[in-house]
């Protein structure tokens, strides 16, 4: 049995049920099953795959959200955060601008991958970035891990074993928080 199959964009979508003899010939009866593999049924985001949300779903993903946002902002007020990463000695100063660089990079791929190829490449199918550009998405990851370890360590005679934890807060609180930007869907 193969495993999952992945679509690119543009390619077509073979019935592989009854074996190669029923891929070339043409369909003619489960129609449903070709659609579940198109991702046609059930789906309202053109046949991406995901199944339509509910507007009550929708409203619990952003009170999720705005609750990350608002224990972020807690966070942020007891821990001083910002006092601390710019004006206190005891951070490890040489970590923190390299953590910086590195949440920099991860910025621009990010344009890259949400702004460039969809508005000017024209790029819209999120599975073409394999194919496209491979390296991107595990660079990203790579680059998110060892800032994240960076920035750890620079707060760590500051915060101690609690800046894994106010970091983590912030992060998720940051993330989240692009639930309310108006044009990402």
């Amino acid at each position: 049995m193969p495993g999952p199959y992945r679509r690119v964009p543009g390619e077509e979508v073979r019935a592989t049920l009854g074996g190669p003899a029923a891929a070339a010939a043409p369909s003619s009866g489960n129609s449903s099953a070709a659609a579940s593999l198109a991702g046609g049924a059930g789906t309202s985001d053109g046949g991406v795959g995901q199944p339509t949300r509910t507007p009550s779903e929708r409203l619990l993903d952003k009170a999720y959200a705005l609750v990350w946002v608002v224990t972020a902002a807690i966070v942020i007020k007891l821990s001083n955060t910002p006092s601390v990463f710019l004006y206190d000695k005891r951070v490890i100063r040489p970590l923190l601008h390299a953590a910086l660089v590195l949440i920099g990079i991860n910025t621009v791929l990010v344009m890259y991958l949400a702004i460039y190829l969809p508005k000017i490449k024209g790029i819209q199918d999120s599975s073409a970035w394999d194919v496209y550009c491979p390296r991107v998405v595990p660079s990203m990851a790579l680059f998110g891990v060892v800032a994240a370890i960076l920035l750890i360590r620079c707060t760590w005679p500051v915060w101690g074993f609690l800046s894994p934890l106010i970091l983590g807060a912030e992060a998720l609180g940051a993330l989240f928080a692009l639930h309310f930007v108006p044009w990402l869907p």
